[in-house]
């Protein structure tokens, strides 16, 4: 139903989903305004086509412009309806019989003309209750607005958890068949080794898929008590101004609160465990990678696939002048066509890096995408101080601690096997298996800055 001081108001400043004043007044594609937290409200859970309240035309969601003469309108009109509101207990002057018009701001009351002047007053700050109650509602609209900003990201966060959490399951196993197809190269005595490791990960990837399931709970959570108190700063906005202030202090408080204590997405990371024995057989094959060119081919976008990251590379298995003005990726000299193969690079501390092997026609290709064919390469890629692992093709993200110093890269042509190692762990860190190579492989080498 509609309050007293909508009735006063022209229709074009009254919102059609609320009945009650415009509060943020905003215009949809068809012309109709409203309260933008109405159709924030109202809109949020609707998932694809989104209509007027009103027409029911069909309007972007994002299609929101602000009507400055409403707001206008709405503030030059505000004396009038304050004074058309009927006079309360609490607005009239029990000593003058006046209405209060003032608040002051010492201690926090509404006072008369007359009590205003008085002793106990008259040395303190006074405001017009009008002017007060616009100041708190700017306050209101800018928490409503950071609310509601918080709940986007709250959703954002839940749909990122929501995808690691329903592709978890697939990854733990996918990482079970990695981990098996090392050991058996290793000695009979390592089976001991190789169950407690299988079972270790097992119990830990449960672990985390429970955390998972719990970190997008409480992020569901969350959104509902932010749409709580969203919609606890809509009603204070509407309310008559004496109203307002008698409440406005704590529902600010709970406000400010809530934003404090958002859950952030969680991270998940298995730990490494060390393969006894597999560096120093793997070491049987070394061969030493050496350089012979440099790929310039302007703008790669190779990581861009990924998060439109740019690379520079950063490399040490082979001479490298850290010097040079400009680091761009560059390929091995050598190129396999049989046997067993192993060597490693020395990545440092850099933030980006991707290393591995290829079809040496992907290296002269102008677009050199990550979704190409014939390319087997892990990569390192840094967003907001976070580091995430991946491997192409096909891609796939892999959670587990970034490797630093040296990774090793392994070849078993004849296997069809590739395998990326931690050198400082001695641990598996990802491996293409049951691959087919009917062509030369060749070295890949591009690290960024640190």
């Amino acid at each position: 139903m509609a309050c007293a001081s909508s009735q006063c108001l022209p229709t074009e400043i009254i919102c059609s989903i609320c009945q009650d004043t415009v509060t943020d007044p905003a215009t949809i594609k068809c012309g109709h305004q409203f309260c933008t937290p109405c159709l924030c409200l109202l809109w949020e859970d609707v998932p694809t086509v989104t209509c007027c309240p009103v027409c029911k035309a069909v309007s972007p969601k994002m299609d929101l412009r602000s009507i400055i003469l409403a707001k206008k309108h709405i503030r030059s009109t505000g004396n009038s309806v304050i004074c058309q509101l009927p006079g309360s207990a609490k607005q009239m002057c029990r000593t003058h019989q006046v209405i209060k018009l003032y608040f002051c701001e010492a201690d926090r009351s509404l006072l008369c003309l007359f009590c205003s002047r008085s002793t106990g007053h008259a040395t303190h700050e006074h405001c017009s209750i009008m002017q007060v109650a616009e100041h708190y509602r700017d306050h209101l609209l800018m928490q409503m607005k950071s609310i509601w900003k918080k709940k986007q990201e709250n959703q954002r966060n839940i749909k990122k958890v929501t995808n690691i959490f329903r592709a978890w399951e697939g990854f733990i196993n996918l990482r079970l068949v990695m981990i098996r197809a090392e050991y058996p190269k290793v000695c009979q005595y390592l089976q001991e080794e190789k169950q407690k490791h299988l079972e270790m990960l097992a119990i830990e990837g449960t672990v985390i898929f429970q955390r998972l399931n719990r970190n997008v709970a409480r992020m569901i959570h969350v959104g509902k008590l932010l749409r709580k108190i969203y919609e606890e700063l809509k009603e204070m906005c509407l309310k008559a101004d004496v109203d307002m202030l008698q409440g406005v202090d704590d529902t600010m408080k709970r406000s400010q609160l809530m934003q404090l204590y958002i859950p952030q997405p969680l991270d998940p990371q298995l730990s490494t465990w060390t393969i006894t024995g597999m560096l120093e057989r793997l070491n049987s094959f070394r061969v030493y990678v050496t350089l012979d060119g440099e790929i310039r081919n302007g703008r790669v976008p190779l990581i861009e696939a990924l998060r439109h990251l740019k690379c520079s590379p950063v490399h040490r298995d082979v001479p490298w002048d850290p010097a040079r003005p400009e680091n761009t990726p560059t390929w091995g000299a050598q190129t396999f066509t049989a046997g067993k193969h192993y060597w490693e690079v020395n990545v440092g501390d850099s933030c980006d890096w991707v290393i591995g092997l290829c079809k040496e026609s992907w290296t002269s290709r102008n677009d050199m995408l990550l979704n190409s064919e014939d390319i087997f390469l892990l990569l390192c890629v840094s967003k907001d101080g976070h580091f995430s692992l991946f491997s192409t093709f096909p891609f796939l993200p892999h959670y587990i601690q970034r490797p630093q110093g040296y990774i090793g890269v392994f070849l078993d042509y004849e296997c069809g096997m590739i395998s990326f190692i931690n050198v400082a762990r001695g641990s598996l860190i990802c491996n293409f298996l049951s691959q087919s190579f009917s062509f030369p492989l060749r070295p890949f080498i591009w690290c960024g800055a640190k």
